[in-house]
């Protein structure tokens, strides 16, 4: 696949949504028993082919992530999400990293780099991932924002 680029996405974070006959249950956290949580949902977060006028080689959709507090200083973060290997072939996770970072304002929390599954070409598969962080129960009650952004 070419270069790629991408525009960098974020959330703010608050209470799981509760249950509606409309709505499926939050996909994140994993095992909401652990700790408290907060949740939040990014739309879409696409990588666009270099040199062109954001035509798009592939991403992720309805990604939703979750922010738990666990014991002994630890948090934990959960995405789930949706692969768009629809638009120009898939990818290869290894080749395009995303940056996940927890913010407080434009200061930086926490942050750590995700390599996500290959996406397959014509696939929409979900994508999941679950990191444990060092990041103290109030330093997570302060996180304000999840943002992910291509690894540059």
């Amino acid at each position: 696949m070419s270069a790629c680029y991408a525009y960098p996405q974020s959330c703010s974070l608050g209470p799981l949504p509760p249950r509606t006959p409309a709505r499926p249950d939050p996909q994140v956290p994993r095992d909401p028993n652990l700790g408290s949580a907060r949740w939040g949902k990014i739309g879409a977060f696409y990588f666009y082919l270099e040199g062109s006028k954001d035509d798009p080689a592939f991403g992720v959709f309805d990604m939703e992530v979750s922010l738990q507090s666990l014991s002994n200083g630890k948090a934990r973060i959960d995405i789930h999400a949706f692969a768009d290997g629809y638009q120009r072939g898939g990818a290869l996770g290894a080749e395009h990293p995303v940056t996940i970072s927890l913010k407080q304002g434009e200061s930086v929390l926490a942050r750590f780099v995700w390599t996500f599954p290959d996406i397959l070409d014509g696939h929409a598969d979900p994508l999941t991932c679950s990191r444990d962080i060092d990041l103290r129960a109030e330093e997570a009650a302060a996180v304000e924002r999840i943002e992910i952004a291509a690894r540059g």
